[in-house]
């Protein structure tokens, strides 16, 4: 890990030194754009800046999701992680999926959704969704949709052979 890593909660000063960031960290603009519509929309309730030396070298979001079937609770997608290139593969992102989901149970969080490598999110403990028979409204991800959700949550309301589908923002719809 990136030594004096500060994670802290994200102000709206900081919304500038972001965009320039994801735009960095997915080398396009499309993060950046989403990131200005989902603020502007009031469309994010956790997110997280890490900063090593006064500079934000690190973000992570968190963004209410919702459920068809229904499902009552508060529903979360974690998405954006950026990392800069220069500070990547040296524990930002760990420090800022860790602090998130921290977070997130402090909020009583049902159900946690990603869209990304299996291998990366598997070890914060996120579980392919079809093992808990979810997916992805976008499109049929596989192994890469995950979810966090309690072991004893078994997500009644279904009939066996349904399938409960996950829709992000439409904000989300931006990004290709």
């Amino acid at each position: 890990m990136t030594l004096g890593l500060l994670v802290r909660d994200v102000v709206e000063d900081d919304h500038d030194s972001l965009h320039g960031l994801l735009a960095s960290a997915f080398a396009r603009e499309d993060e950046a754009a989403l990131m200005r519509k989902l603020w502007s929309e009031h469309a994010v309730t956790i997110e997280l800046a890490a900063e090593t030396g006064g500079v934000i070298v690190g973000y992570c979001a968190f963004t209410p999701v919702s459920c068809k079937p229904d499902l009552d609770g508060l529903l979360l997608g974690l998405g954006p992680l950026a990392v800069a290139p220069e500070h990547q593969r040296q524990g930002v992102g760990a420090a800022l999926v860790k602090k998130g989901l921290e977070l997130c149970r402090k909020h009583n969080a049902r159900l946690i959704a990603v869209l990304g490598d299996p291998d990366y999110y598997a070890r914060f403990g996120f579980e392919p969704a079809a093992k808990r028979k979810m997916t992805w409204a976008g499109f049929d991800a596989g192994d890469a949709f995950r979810i966090i959700a309690r072991a004893d949550d078994d997500f009644g309301g279904v009939a066996p052979d349904d399938v409960r589908t996950i829709h992000y923002h439409p904000a989300f719809d931006m990004v290709s």
